[in-house]
């Protein structure tokens, strides 16, 4: 829904997007509480990152960040 409702050119900062890394690790490392929440994010970063209007980074600093710009018709 978000996307909808960012401008051309406008940014979106997503934070704790890691999750001490266990985003990255196989979901069978993750324990059982914590599966959907990671599946969840998986998807979360996998729509951000493959979203052809959408220039997404992932900065592993913490938790990790996102930084997603929507970029202008021109670009695309």
């Amino acid at each position: 829904d978000i996307r909808r409702l960012m401008a051309k050119g406008s940014v979106l900062i997503s934070d704790n997007v890691l999750q001490d890394g266990d985003v990255l690790e196989s979901r069978f490392a993750v324990t059982r509480r914590n599966r959907t929440i990671h599946s969840r994010m998986r998807e979360y970063l996998t729509m951000l990152t493959h979203t052809p209007e959408l220039t997404t980074s992932v900065i592993p600093i913490g938790d990790g960040v996102s930084l997603t710009m929507k970029k202008n018709t021109e670009e695309m």
